[in-house]
Parts: structure tokens; C-alpha cells; sequence
């Protein structure tokens, strides 16, 4: 039996915990993308994964009622999280009620998986990006057992994995929040893990970041450090890293990505939080723009979670355009790489992220190394690669002129 297609599954693992025998694991296809297979040995065909899978069901969306710019007014948990700041808000608000929440977490070896967030201590583990597949690994029946008991649960994760906990749960439950993210797409556990073993060479890394606080997370900044905390590898966005380019570039998604049923403006959660990359651009904005959260507001219960912020934060509303308008992901599934197929054969063949990604954006790596350079640096490389005699002497007289004003 087959519970979905596999080029729509997004490995949520509501299929893998609803099973009363225990009979589907995940397994990784060519692509190290994982997918659920049933031991038809052990299967007693019930059919409640296929019932409980969200692609065989139509999700329940909510078009948001207003959208909002904030950040948290303290300037620590806010300069140390990926935006604004309100994630880490929010779980400060159910901890101080005696609630719980759920977020996710990274370990180099592990790769990203969902954990428990009941203490201050927790939202450190939770906050902040991590751009690769995340493990739900059983936290969806953790979760319906703190709602039977009736405790308040908050629940952050990508909009597939919230679709994965409704259908999990079966029904509505008045003590659960749920928040989901504007997700670009999702990239396999072992790209991730290579790239660490790539730049690690001889060094045991212990923890990294893709947008670490230090350099100001608004700048994307992908670190490691090592288990004594030094920092063994740094670099930007806009550099020849091929985790960060093969992320931002599209490459690297799992394929039911790019045929996201959730990128819309319609959204499955209470309220929905990432970067505000639109912020302004309808209506003058008199407030400095980074490290500011958009939180689309979708259902009533979300505004009351917002309302319940009080002076934690700062909330200024905005056009709803801002939002639906310059978020791609808020109307349209990411576009794959025009070089996306490059990428797929090379991996088939060699399992190597790093050549596979530097295979397929051989050109955009190109394109941001010139672009880096002064003017000056970037002629003298072009010299250097012009294989006309002529043309290059004459770049090399006109450095000479530069030189000397």
C-alpha cells in the first residue's frame, strides 16, 4: 500500500506514529530524501497512515486577518534569534503560565529533530534558523498526551508538520497553539551532515549556526565551532559556501518542495513568523527594519496570543501586502535551480554534496567572486583570464594610471 505519492511527502511522521503495529520506518531514496515504507509482513492494512497522511486530506487554511511587523523588546533574545525575536517570545509566554512548547533542535551527528521546551533553558536549544530536514520522532503523541492532561502546548514548526499534527490529533484541541513558519524548503539531514565534514576536516564540531548571532543574524552567516568553542569556519551568504548558496539558490530541497501545497497566503496555523523581507515597501516604515518578525495573525485564538504578549514586544501593523506580496514563499512554492538537474544526476552518481552543488551553480559561484572584489582586484583577475595579448596589456596600462592618480 502506498500512503501518498512520493514527490508530494514531506516525511512529516504522522504516518509512522499513527501505525498500531509499528510496521513503517523511513528510508532514504537516491536523492538521501527520506520517505515512510510499510513491512507488508506486519501490516494489517487498517489504513490510518493513508487516512492521517495531510496529502490525502484537504487542510483546514486560514487567510490571515492582519498582518503584523514585531521584535521583542528584550534586545538579548532578540539580536540572538533569526528575526525578531517572537519565537523566543512566545515560548517565554506559555513557560510563564506553566505551559509547554515544542521547537527543534541540532546536533552535527543527530542532524535536527523536535524536543520538549519547558524550560528558559530549552528555548536556547530551539531558537534561532536550522535550514535541513527536522526528525518529529515521536513528539506528536508527546503532544496529545500534554493536551488529554490538559496542558497548554505551543507548537512551532513548518506548516507541513503542523498539517502532520492536526491530522495526527483528530481533533481540535483548545489548549494547543500552533505556529508555522515561512519556509523557503527543506534540504535532507545528510547534505547538511556532509557539509560539516567537509569544512571540519580535523575538527570535532560541535555545534553550528546558519545565521549566527555573533555577526548579527540578519546577515546569514554560516559558522561551526569546535568542542572547545572556537570558531573553525565562517562564511556569508553571498560567498562559495555550498550549504548556504545551495539553499538560498534553491538547489538542494527535497522534491515534494517545489510543489508545496502550504506557500500560500491561506496558512494552517493560529499564526504564522519569519523575516519581514517586504517591510516597507507598501508603507513608509519610521522603524528600523532589521531583526523584525512578520507574524501573520490567522485565527482568533492567534490574536489572543499576541494580545497575551503584552510589553514583551512591539507590534506595529502593517499593509497585509507587505507580507503577501514580497514573501515568495507566501503565494508560490520556490522555483527549482535552472541547474537543479545537474545537481540530482551528479549526487545519483557520487553521493558528494559539496561536488554536486559546485557542479550546478559552477557559474553563480563565479558570479559572486567577482562580484566581491574591488575594482581594482576584479581587473587584474580579468587580465589574468583575458587570453588576448593586446586586451590584456591594455588592462594592465590602465591599473598602471590607476596607481598613480
Amino acid at each position: 500500500m502506498e500512503i501518498c505519492s512520493k514527490d508530494i511527502c514531506t516525511a512529516c511522521g504522522a504516518c509512522i506514529e499513527v501505525c498500531p503495529r509499528q510496521c513503517i520506518r523511513f528510508e532514504t531514496d537516491d536523492l538521501d530524501s527520506l520517505h515512510p515504507v510499510i513491512d507488508n509482513k506486519r501490516c494489517s492494512n487498517c489504513g490510518l497512515c493513508h487516512n492521517i497522511c495531510p496529502n490525502n486530506t484537504i487542510p483546514r487554511y486560514h487567510f490571515p486577518q492582519k498582518v503584523l511587523a514585531a521584535w521583542s523588546n528584550n534586545c538579548d533574545h532578540r539580536e540572538t534569534s533569526a528575526s525578531g525575536g517572537i519565537a523566543d517570545e512566545l515560548y517565554r509566554l506559555f513557560l510563564s503560565t506553566g505551559g509547554y512548547g515544542v521547537g527543534v533542535t541540532f546536533d552535527p551527528k543527530s542532524g535536527a529533530f523536535f524536543t520538549p521546551v519547558k524550560t528558559p533553558e530549552d528555548i536556547l536549544r530551539v531558537k534561532n534558523s536550522k535550514y535541513t530536514y527536522s526528525y518529529t520522532n515521536g513528539i506528536f503523541q508527546t503532544i496529545k498526551d500534554w493536551l488529554v492532561a490538559r496542558q497548554e502546548v505551543l507548537f512551532i514548526g513548518l506548516p507541513c508538520q503542523v498539517a502532520g499534527l492536526t491530522n495526527f490529533l483528530k481533533k481540535t484541541y483548545n489548549n494547543l497553539t500552533t505556529v508555522d513558519l515561512i519556509c523557503h524548503g527543506v534540504a535532507p539531514t545528510k547534505y547538511i551532515q556532509q557539509h560539516i565534514t567537509h569544512i571540519g576536516k580535523q575538527h570535532n564540531i560541535a555545534r553550528i549556526f546558519w545565521r549566527d548571532p555573533i555577526y548579527r543574524t540578519h546577515t546569514f552567516t554560516f559558522t561551526a565551532y569546535n568542542t572547545e568553542s572556537k570558531l573553525i569556519y565562517k562564511n556569508k551568504v553571498l560567498s562559495s559556501d555550498a550549504y548556504q548558496l545551495g539553499y538560498h539558490r534553491a538547489l538542494i530541497y527535497r522534491d515534494n518542495c517545489y510543489k508545496c501545497r502550504y506557500a500560500k497566503p491561506e496558512r494552517v496555523a493560529d499564526l504564522t513568523i519569519g523575516d519581514f523581507s517586504g517591510l516597507g515597501r507598501v508603507e513608509l516604515c519610521e522603524f528600523n527594519n532589521i531583526n523584525v518578525s512578520c507574524i501573520l495573525v490567522n485565527t482568533d485564538k492567534g490574536n489572543q496570543i499576541i494580545q497575551q504578549l503584552g510589553d514583551r514586544v512591539t507590534i506595529v501593523e502593517r499593509p497585509l501586502d507587505e507580507a503577501l506580496k514580497y514573501e515568495q514563499q507566501l503565494s508560490a512554492p520556490s522555483i527549482p535551480h535552472p541547474n537543479r538537474h545537474l545537481f540530482i544526476s551528479s549526487y545519483r552518481h557520487t553521493k558528494n554534496f559539496e561536488e554536486s552543488v559546485k557542479l550546478a551553480l559552477s557559474d553563480d559561484i563565479k558570479r559572486i567572486w567577482f562580484s566581491n572584489l574591488s575594482p581594482k582586484v576584479y581587473l587584474t583577475k580579468l587580465a589574468i583570464a583575458v587570453t588576448t595579448p593586446k586586451l590584456r596589456a591594455t588592462i594592465k596600462e590602465f591599473l598602471k594610471s590607476i596607481s598613480r592618480v
